[in-house]
């Protein structure tokens, strides 16, 4: 404090000798308990400032951690998997030659090969391919030029449905290829039903 502060000098000093007295005299003030001490101790050693609890993980946390090292787990498996595997095509592969079947029209022609033979020497009979145009039709749709000559020829029953047995040049003299073709055979659909190849004896 300060004269200038207005207050009367004889009272600042009473007061300052007071405090003075105060502060050398021990009985002025009753001494703290030693057990009250040494919890205030042993409570700062406990807890000093810079610690910091850590909270327990919740149950969704902890099911969140477990499912993500699961999905690690896993996705490591199938990497080693994968690079253990022969690299494939870059390409679809498509159906190889003993994959493929192809369509073979039976031989199993309903007439034995003498009374096949026999038509050679009978007029041949067209039946439905009586028409020039539509013979040669059918001839070019079998792979025959329209000159072809057609060496027999009569109608017949394949398997319950009527159909045409055709008789034509073979690859040498004594060959007669004999085929069985739909009754409306033309280029665009010959309708092969059966074919033969017979031997002039």
């Amino acid at each position: 404090m300060d004269d200038a502060d207005g207050l009367d000098p004889v009272v600042v000093e009473r007061v300052r000798r007071d405090l003075a007295q105060l502060g050398s005299d021990a009985a002025s003030a009753p001494e703290v308990p030693p057990e009250v001490s040494a919890r205030v101790v042993a409570a700062i050693r406990a807890q000093p400032a810079h610690t910091v609890r850590r909270q327990p993980l919740r149950r969704l946390q902890m099911l969140g951690l477990v499912i993500g090292l699961g999905a690690v787990t896993a996705g490591v498996i199938v990497g080693a998997l994968m690079l253990g595997r022969d690299p494939g095509p870059t390409f679809p592969a498509g159906p190889t030659a003993q994959q493929i079947t192809v369509a073979r029209p039976p031989t199993d022609i309903p007439l034995p090969d003498p009374q096949i033979i026999e038509l050679l020497a009978q007029p041949p009979d067209y039946g439905p391919l009586t028409d020039p145009g539509r013979r040669a039709s059918c001839l070019n749709g079998l792979g025959y030029g329209p000159a072809t000559a057609v060496l027999g020829a009569r109608p017949l029953d394949m398997r319950g449905r009527p159909a045409m047995l055709l008789l034509l040049p073979g690859e040498t003299a004594d060959a007669v290829v004999a085929v069985v073709v739909d009754p409306g055979c033309s280029s665009a659909h010959t309708g092969l039903l059966a074919k033969a190849v017979v031997t002039q004896t």
